[in-house]
């Protein structure tokens, strides 16, 4: 099974940012000759001669390409997942999504509960009410960026950290990705180039562990993103700031 390039953002003696491609599973899991993120940068740092240690403290989903940023010593670990747990990481996601409902503004905000799947490999559920039992509470503000060919281009800034939360809040404003059969994508002729929900962590903004010194990570978007809605310069952020 060949295994992906890996694009390194940033890296010292601390950190490492690297911009994982969709498709790429984060760690290890059931299948041992299927090429991780983890792993796939270990042995680069080993065949480099450099100590393999790597802590992950997010997590992005298979189909999701973007910035991932993991601990490589032991010392960083306790700032990286302090910034993590209390939300203190600026996350900012791209999606391509489709307009099956009611068009939103510029800019608006879901703040639906999200809770756990009810089985494996199952949709994250959401309700249209207080957090409460096995519902808690997540907040995704968006922004719209560009509509073209019946999609949008939405950035979502995320304000917690629960699973499938852009997929899922977005879903159930009736704008699921595209791509994404899980939360009820329609299939259209262009999805042959989707393989995956066209979701993508574009942007990550924090502290560095050590120095404190803040640290903006950005990768552009991938091809897929760029065919669905025809440009061809959609990774220039500051087009959109």
């Amino acid at each position: 099974m060949a295994s992906p390039e890996l694009e390194i953002i940033y890296s010292d003696e601390y950190l490492l940012a690297v911009n994982k491609p969709a498709g790429l599973p984060m760690h290890s899991n059931l299948d041992p000759r299927r090429p991780n993120l983890v792993s796939l940068l270990q042995e680069r740092l080993r065949q480099s001669g450099e100590s393999d240690y790597l802590a992950l403290h997010q997590r992005l989903d298979l189909g999701t390409s973007g910035v991932v940023v993991l601990g490589r010593r032991p010392e960083a670990n306790p700032s990286l997942a302090e910034q993590f747990a209390t939300h203190r990481v600026g996350k900012y996601y791209w999606a391509i999504a489709w307009a099956s409902g009611h068009l939103p503004s510029t800019r608006w905000e879901c703040t639906y509960p999200l809770a756990a799947p009810l089985q494996r490999g199952g949709r994250v559920r959401w309700r249209r009410g207080e957090a409460e039992g096995d519902f808690k509470g997540a907040v995704t503000k968006f922004r719209l960026l560009r509509r073209g060919g019946g999609a949008l281009l939405i950035e979502a800034k995320l304000e917690s950290g629960r699973k499938h939360q852009v997929r899922a809040h977005l879903a159930a404003q009736k704008m699921a990705l595209v791509g994404d059969k899980l939360y009820g994508a329609p299939v259209e002729e262009g999805d042959k180039f989707t393989p995956y929900p066209l979701l993508h962590a574009l942007r990550l903004e924090l502290k560095h562990p050590l120095s404190g010194r803040p640290l903006l990570f950005t990768a552009p978007p991938p091809l897929e993103f760029r065919r669905q809605m025809g440009l061809r310069h959609l990774g220039r952020v500051e087009d959109y700031e």
